[in-house]
């Protein structure tokens, strides 16, 4: 699946900050692939936006109107996929619909629907699947049920399926623990046997101070406890930019090397080459480069293009029947602001804290901000007002009784961030 039909298919949306500014949004994809010869265009797409208070790229949901895909057969263009989205007045996604181009009756065919409802925080509460039942109808298929920790932090993820006649039934679930800076620690995975969670695999995530990913690791339960299968492990320059990610299969006793990924050539935050390589395990065992990946972005970060070369062994880096290429095309608009949904983050350290805690802040528009810790009762206990130039606080919690705080930090124009802390003297 290339990269812009994974985009049009994801699970749960992402809430997309808008604030009153020039952005830019993504409008169109284009895919190539190499014969041999030269590169022939596979496919584009184009996304169409009717409201400015929407927009959308590569990192966000994109919050398109319609999107129509078209694959080329030779040099003639030939309909393909489209997808509809509907907004609630809060622009958040009610519903989507997939089509795909039935070519003998000449018109669009629905697929699939995907139905959002929203917790009072602007979650995602509950996602339902339909398929179209080819005449009239649509017949539904499953529920995703999502719930969400005192944090705001996304717990469990319940896939259910319709009984067909009055009921939804649990499937498979998904939990997910989180440390006390906010990380991503473990999710672990569970199909339901006469309505009973029985564990099937798991992952388990580590990070450095910066709480930049380091390892994760992937089991699967043997009914007794759990078998290591794989990990990825990650590192960083001094800038926090992930610079390799190894993948490792777990054989007999131990990790052995499959894959890695090496990243340079930064443009900000994002590399402009990726080198993959793969283990060459004869004598002491060497990487060997097979793939390269080279990237450009525009002012604002955004992927403008990626093409994928080939290693050949006598020529290096070329071309080759199967490699790929995309460029993704931008315009500018001027957004209404949601002041829901204009994002942050924020990083607390240390952890557990016994004397002061510090807290670095990065809005997605620079604002006004305050600081309000509270205890697990929602009762303020600390309060800290910031201008729009600092990003940097350190808040003393040496007055503070011992245990678990909630670190509410709200924007002027309606960013939000919420972390949880641990006092312990």
């Amino acid at each position: 699946m290339n990269k812009t039909k994974l985009l049009l298919t994801l699970a749960i949306p992402v809430l997309l900050g808008q604030g009153v500014q020039a952005q830019t949004r993504l409008t169109a994809a284009a895919h190539w692939t190499h014969n041999g010869a030269e590169f022939k265009r596979t496919d584009s797409t184009a996304y169409n936006y009717y409201s400015s208070a929407r927009g959308g790229d590569l990192k966000n949901l994109l919050k398109f109107d319609n999107a129509s895909m078209w694959n080329f057969a030779g040099d003639t263009l030939n309909n393909d996929m489209r997808w509809v989205q509907e907004f609630d007045a809060s622009n958040r996604l009610t519903t989507k619909v997939s089509q795909k181009w039935d070519a003998p009756t000449t018109a669009w065919v629905n697929e699939f629907k995907y139905i959002y409802t929203y917790t009072s925080t602007g979650k995602v509460a509950t996602m339902v699947v339909q398929h179209w039942d080819g005449t009239s109808a649509w017949i539904t298929d499953s529920k995703n049920v999502y719930t969400y920790n005192a944090a705001n932090q996304l717990s469990y993820d319940q896939f259910q399926l319709w009984d067909g006649i009055s009921a939804y039934v649990p499937a498979k679930q998904v939990t997910y623990y989180y440390d006390m800076a906010g990380n991503l620690i473990n999710e672990t995975n569970n199909d339901f046997v006469s309505s009973t969670p029985v564990f099937t695999s798991k992952a388990d995530y580590t990070y450095n101070t910066a709480n930049k990913m380091l390892t994760a690791t992937h089991s699967t339960w043997n009914g007794a406890g759990w078998d290591n299968t794989e990990m990825y492990t990650h590192t960083y320059d001094t800038s926090n930019r992930k610079t390799s990610e190894l993948h490792q299969n777990y054989v007999g006793t131990a990790f052995e090397n499959d894959m890695m990924k090496l990243f340079s050539d930064f443009t900000g935050s994002n590399p402009g080459t990726e080198i993959d390589q793969v283990w060459d395990a004869a004598g002491s065992g060497s990487w060997k480069d097979t793939l390269k990946y080279a990237y450009t972005y525009n002012s604002g970060g955004q992927l403008t293009s990626a093409t994928r070369l080939s290693n050949d062994i006598s020529i290096g880096w070329t071309n080759v029947m199967g490699d790929t290429k995309v460029n993704y095309y931008y315009a500018t608009f001027t957004s209404v602001k949601d002041v829901r949904a204009n994002g942050g983050t924020a990083n607390l350290y240390p952890v557990p804290a016994s004397n002061s805690v510090n807290i670095s802040i990065k809005w997605n528009e620079a604002q006004n901000s305050v600081i309000v810790i509270t205890d697990m009762l929602g009762r303020p206990v600390v309060t800290r007002n910031l201008n729009a130039g600092t990003t940097e606080a350190t808040i003393s919690v040496s007055e503070l009784a011992t245990g678990n705080y909630l670190v509410n930090i709200n924007g002027a124009n309606g960013g939000s961030v919420v972390k949880q802390i641990v006092v312990a003297h």
